[in-house]
């Protein structure tokens, strides 16, 4: 899938993931906020309704306390009214009693549907005492206390009159005498009680009495008084009795109807205390429910602002990877243009670079073909010669090996090798060059001769080689500086190569892409080339798990430095031998094969103080004279036609007679061999062109 259609879906994607997110919190936010205000309205109702009582309540304790205290006054003066005012306030409280059950109303416990079987059992039998209590109330008011509010007249002591002054009053006059004498009325049972002395009306009578009868009236004078001292006694105490009694009631009257009250006030109090604890628990229930909601919308807003975050730093993480991702495509579509302009001056690059050697080359062997003495070959020529053969050798290595170093094809072969002996060798085949510039080219190596390193010499030797050339070409004149040590990187040794030039430098815009491909920093430069040594360089510097670094200043220069990790060393206690043909027996027995008649009379000329030295272009006939004759060793090329080198090596091989036998690899594309590591079988030494006398008499003494 293209990657613009990738980014296109992922855009689509992350905008419907924000669409359906703002719809869930958008959702969550106004659920939520209904849920709140209901539970809002229904706590406002709850404290409502607890700092204020209902009307019926109200009214209901107006009236009792009214009541109350028209009993008390009742109490103190016996008056009709005042019990006709208490009687008429006992009715209204039954009626209020009777309207709080029976009637509908928002604060009527008995009518709300969702108290339960139990609490409205308790609060009907509160409402059945009360109305009972109040029937009480009103029964009392209508029987008995009625008693109290009797009408009474004031008992008063009768008038006696002493028997002396009656005596008196006769014999002084002898006139008539009015005589009182007791008439009762019928009255009720607490008037003849409480007014047994205002019982008696006085009726005139008028009677004669003569001297005679003086001392009988005077004694039935007396008699009457005792008489009537003794009954009127008799009375008193009769009626003090009774009015005992009638205290005593009277206060069991007033106790039960102060009891009657109170019951009543019970009643109404419990009532009202099964109201409060009803909205005490609804209030409750209400805050459970609003605590629930809280703790919902505290985990949702929680997930909510989770999500979000996540959201947001999805969001800038995309923004950030699309906003690198549009500037790296920029610079690789600014890149792949200056690519694109720049293939026409590569390919024209490329073929200059190879042409040019070729034709020094031909200048030079006309210049050695025309002059037939020996004597008059000038060293300078021979030197120009395997220069720009090493030019056209490592422009070819570097386009042909450049697909299989990007692909990570090629294989790093370590081995230990002394970096003093290598760094020279490479000084001294860089030296015609720096002086055909009139360059001047230092060294500075402070590494022990003695010291070997476990690495891959020919990769240090590539890459170096390549720092130096650069540095030669791009420096117009001045010196070239070469300096390397050993220094230590937190835990590890390391090999560093300074390659420092006097040339044109580079900006520092250009620092970071230099080592790209194809990447020329001045395309009006007179200097040519094809952007591949610094690239290929930086390649193979990673295979070594090593890297390359640049300094420069433009006008002043420009420094490289190479790094390389030491993962193992060693100190050889002589100097390594350094080996020549001399050293190699004259009856060695030697097989050449190759296809190329030039490299045929090249091996012919290396080896012609060798009498028993054999060359073949065909590997055939090499292998029927090898299976006919003893051999001690076999130098091939690799690439031939029909047979190869690998054919000639797993026939050799798989001749039990043969087993003794070495075979080399004769190539100028050792990288090849590296490719092929996963052959049966593997040569015992590989050789470059042209031939390394030490390494070719190392390999067949070794």
């Amino acid at each position: 899938m293209p990657k613009s259609k990738k980014t296109f879906l992922l855009r689509k994607v992350l905008i419907g993931t924000i669409i359906a997110i703002f719809a869930y919190l958008s959702i969550v936010f106004i659920y939520q906020y209904i849920a709140y205000q209901k539970v809002k309205e229904r706590l406002d109702a709850a404290y409502a309704l607890g700092l204020q009582q209902s009307s019926a309540f109200y009214r209901l304790f107006s009236v009792y306390g009214e009541a109350d205290n028209l009993f008390r006054q009742y109490t103190v003066d016996f008056n009709q009214n005042t019990y006709e005012e208490y009687r008429i306030k006992l009715d209204t409280i039954k009626y209020y009693i009777d309207s709080l059950s029976t009637l509908p109303n928002a604060n009527n416990l008995l009518q709300q549907s969702n108290t339960d079987i139990q609490k409205r059992d308790l609060l009907a039998g509160e409402f059945a005492t009360l109305k009972k209590t109040i029937d009480d109330l009103v029964f009392m008011a209508q029987d008995s206390l009625p008693i109290l509010t009797s009408q009474t007249q004031r008992v008063t002591t009768p008038h006696y009159i002493s028997a002396d002054s009656a005596i008196s009053k006769i014999l002084n006059d002898t006139a008539l005498n009015e005589i009182d004498t007791v008439v009762r009325k019928k009255q009720n049972l607490f008037n003849r009680i409480f007014n047994a002395k205002n019982d008696t009306l006085l009726a005139n009578t008028t009677q004669q009495f003569n001297v005679q009868q003086i001392d009988v009236l005077q004694r039935n004078v007396e008699n009457l008084i005792v008489q009537n001292e003794t009954i009127y006694n008799r009375s008193l105490r009769n009626l003090r009795r009774n009015f005992t009694a009638l205290r005593q009631k009277e206060r069991a009257l007033i106790q039960a109807n102060y009891f009657l009250l109170n019951n009543l006030k019970i009643g109404v109090d419990n009532i009202r205390e099964l109201e409060r604890a009803a909205v005490r628990e609804a209030e409750a229930r209400d805050l459970i429910i609003y605590k629930e909601n809280s703790k919902r919308l505290g985990n949702q807003l929680i997930v909510s602002l989770s999500v979000m975050l996540f959201m947001i730093l999805f969001i800038l993480y995309y923004q950030s990877k699309a906003t690198t991702y549009e500037k790296r495509l920029e610079e690789e579509k600014d890149y792949a243009a200056k690519v694109a302009e720049e293939k026409t001056s590569v390919l024209a690059n490329i073929s200059h670079e190879v042409r040019s050697p070729i034709n020094s080359l031909m200048g030079i062997i006309d210049i050695l073909r025309k002059n037939g003495s020996k004597d008059m070959i000038q060293p300078e020529y021979l030197d120009s010669a395997a220069h720009e053969i090493s030019v056209i050798n490592s422009t070819v290595n570097d386009i042909l090996n450049l697909s299989k170093l990007e692909v990570g094809a090629l294989e790093v072969k370590n081995e230990y090798l002394s970096p003093h002996r290598l760094l020279l060798d490479i000084i001294n085949l860089h030296t015609y060059q720096a002086q055909k510039k009139s360059l001047s080219l230092t060294k500075q190596i402070d590494i022990d001769p003695k010291l070997e390193i476990y690495s891959s010499s020919f990769r240090i030797r590539q890459i170096v080689s390549n720092l130096i050339s650069n540095a030669i070409k791009y420096t117009p004149k001045g010196t070239i500086s070469i300096k390397a040590y050993t220094r230590k990187v937190g835990s590890k040794d390391t090999l560093f190569v300074e390659v420092k030039d006097t040339g044109l430098g580079i900006a520092p815009e250009h620092q970071s892409q230099i080592f790209r491909q194809y990447y020329m920093t001045d395309n009006k430069s007179k200097t040519k080339g094809f952007g591949l040594g610094l690239y290929i360089s930086k390649l193979l510097s990673e295979q070594l798990q090593g890297d390359i670094t640049v300094d420069s200043t433009v006008g002043k220069g420009s420094t490289f430095t190479l790094s390389v990790p030491i993962k193992q060393k060693r100190i050889e206690d002589a100097m390594p031998r350094t080996y020549t043909l001399a050293d190699l027996p004259k009856d060695l027995q030697l097989v050449l094969i190759d296809d190329n008649r030039i490299n045929i009379l090249y091996l012919k000329h290396y080896f012609k103080d060798f009498p028993n030295m054999h060359t073949f272009e065909k590997a055939s006939d090499a292998l029927a004279f090898i299976q006919q004759h003893p051999v001690d060793a076999v130098i091939t090329d690799i690439s031939m036609p029909e047979i190869d080198g690998w054919d000639v090596l797993r026939e050799i091989r798989n001749n039990s007679e043969k087993q003794e036998t070495k075979v080399f690899a004769f190539t100028a594309d050792t990288m090849h061999l590296e490719v092929e590591k996963n052959q049966a079988y593997m040569f015992d030494c590989i050789l470059s062109k042209p031939l390394d006398e030490h390494q070719l008499v190392a390999c067949i003494v070794g």
